[in-house]
């Protein structure tokens, strides 16, 4: 190791990440200093796969914890619902900080529950939706069996039953609490690097605005009453088919493929709380699972009905499970991070996208005593770091090379990505007719397969939607027979679904990553490609699903303009 690298050990997170982001660029991160806070065998705690038998002691400290946060009054930043909050207010989804905010919420969360729970090696456990996938069989995933169990599950009497009572124990201390401090600069300018100036950056200017949002949003509210605070059940606790797809371990090994951080993550935006569009790690297994635990499920024949619960919503982690499937995600992204190092490719944004990107304000997370965390930047959740855990290994585990590669290559050698458009043959997604797109792929991409070494070819379907998205599906389907409509995940010619998470109020195109390599592995098997043929791309409006309703109301079908689709090739 070179003395300067030695030197920049003992700078600041945010310093070292900025004097660091030229290297980053030139060689990865495999050769910088900062490599080494990935290593797994030196971290503290380790998070367990809930269906681990090890993970017996954590399931029951998480119950504690869990308890004790319920029994905290609302005034204590650490109470379950106040921590709920936190996401409601300041969570991005759609854009490139989604996996580093949820770090640093899921991270500090940890410590409380060590704290509440006495237990000092607490760690969170994970819920790896896409093990025991047999390819023999029907892939059937669904919600660990223990997390129907006492508090673990919202629908427990402990939680709170019904919106009023949330309301009438909340309104008060979150009126008074310090979100909505206005602060000024020395010139007398507002400071927008405020926790009032991040809720005003997501169009939350009052209380009344969060609590409209919370109860009163026609479009759906974020409470669930106790009947309806989970989708799925103990006596129906399995995936829905699209969900099934989006978790598999095909999918997984697709949204571990990218080489950059921007395709595996999601696309840039000016600040945490713009919507840009979503990688395949969030916008298939985290936004599908989301959604299907949520209430939102698609039955074999295409029908979506929606049942209600907290997971399909901002509020989600009212829902104990909320934490597992995050962990899970962020157990990924370390995969996707140890890939990286172990083949000498960038881990994190490059070049002057770096600085911007570690100096993003997060502003709302509190420690296990429940005062304001020091570390208030995205940079400072860029690693694991001092959180200090490592994961049993999981799914996905298997793109770590058992070696590292011998020498670094050229970051734009190892970026460098292959790009085809399709032309539009017709733009208007709706109930009436589907969207469609035709590309040329070189025959040799096309019939690549899905090796660990080959290529992998992924859609970047960017939509123009209504503003109230919220529930609007599209299905993705590759050379359909005519007339094809729907989604039917078991068809060879199903590539994924279109899925927002959350209420976002839509002002600019969106872009959705969509992996190809497996559905046309299997139509390369099926003898459905032809070399010298363009790929029909179609976007097929689904169901919409309307919130704590049994079907789709009236009116509100999924309406959408393609404004192009291109396939790349990593």
């Amino acid at each position: 190791m070179q003395n300067s690298e030695l030197q920049s050990l003992s700078m600041s997170r945010r310093e070292f990440l900025k004097t660091t982001a030229a290297a980053a660029t030139a060689v990865g991160a495999a050769t910088l200093p900062f490599g080494k806070l990935f290593a797994q065998e030196s971290a503290k705690y380790r998070r367990l796969n809930i269906s681990s038998p090890e993970a017996k002691r954590t399931i029951e400290s998480y119950k504690r914890a869990i308890r004790a946060m319920l029994a905290l009054p609302p005034s204590d930043p650490r109470n379950w619902y106040r921590i709920a909050l936190t996401h409601t207010m300041d969570c991005p989804h759609g854009n490139w900080w989604f996996l580093v905010w949820h770090r640093g919420y899921i991270g500090w969360f940890e410590q409380i529950c060590r704290e509440l729970s006495g237990d000092s090696a607490f760690a969170l456990p994970y819920w790896d939706w896409s093990e025991n996938a047999d390819p023999r069989k029907p892939f059937q995933p669904s919600v660990p069996a223990v997390m129907f169990e006492d508090v673990l599950t919202p629908t427990d009497p402990i939680y709170i039953a019904h919106y009023r009572e949330f309301q009438a124990r909340y309104r008060d201390i979150v009126a008074k609490a310090d979100y909505w401090k206005r602060i000024y600069k020395p010139s007398g300018e507002f400071d927008d690097r405020t926790q009032y100036g991040q809720l005003l950056a997501r169009g939350i200017r009052t209380p009344d605005d969060l609590w409209f949002d919370i109860i009163d949003d026609p479009r759906g509210a974020f409470f669930f009453d106790q009947a309806h605070a989970r989708g799925v059940t103990k006596a129906k606790p399995g995936l829905d088919g699209k969900t099934a797809k989006a978790v598999s371990l095909q999918t997984l090994l697709d949204a571990l493929a990218p080489r950059d951080f921007l395709t595996f993550a999601s696309p840039k935006t000016m600040g945490h709380s713009g919507l840009t569009g979503f990688g395949v790690l969030e916008g298939q297994p985290h936004n599908r699972v989301h959604n299907c635990v949520g209430g939102i499920f698609t039955d074999p024949n295409g029908n979506t009905t929606n049942s209600g619960g907290f997971m399909q919503a901002n509020l989600s982690p009212v829902d104990p499970l909320f934490f597992l499937h995050h962990s899970n995600i962020d157990r990924l992204w370390d995969v996707w991070t140890r890939k990286q190092q172990a083949r000498g490719y960038p881990v994190l944004p490059q070049g002057a996208d770096l600085e911007a990107w570690s100096a993003e304000p997060f502003l709302f997370f509190v420690d296990s005593k429940g005062r304001p965390v020091s570390k208030t930047t995205a940079g400072d959740y860029a690693t694991i770091g001092d959180f200090n855990y490592a994961y049993q290994p999981g799914s996905g585990e298997q793109v770590v090379p058992s070696a590292p590669a011998a020498g670094a290559l050229r970051a734009e050698a190892v970026t460098r990505i292959e790009r085809f458009s399709a032309q539009i043959t017709r733009p208007t997604a709706s109930a009436a007719e589907t969207a469609s797109g035709a590309v040329m792929i070189p025959p040799a991409l096309l019939q690549a397969g899905t090796g660990p070494e080959a290529p992998r070819l992924f859609a970047q379907v960017t939509i123009a939607l209504p503003p109230l998205a919220h529930g609007r599906d599209f299905a993705v389907l590759v050379n359909a027979p005519a007339g094809a409509a729907g989604a039917d995940p078991s068809s060879p010619h199903y590539a994924g679904t279109l899925s927002m998470f959350g209420h976002h109020v839509v002002h600019a195109p969106v872009t959705f990553t969509i992996p190809l390599s497996t559905t046309l592995a299997a139509m390369h098997e099926g003898k459905l490609l032809k070399a010298d043929a363009p790929l029909d791309i179609r976007i097929v409006p689904e169901q919409m699903a309307a919130h704590r309703v049994l079907a789709a109301k009236p009116g509100m079908e999924a309406k959408a303009n393609v404004l192009s689709i291109v396939v790349e090739a990593h």
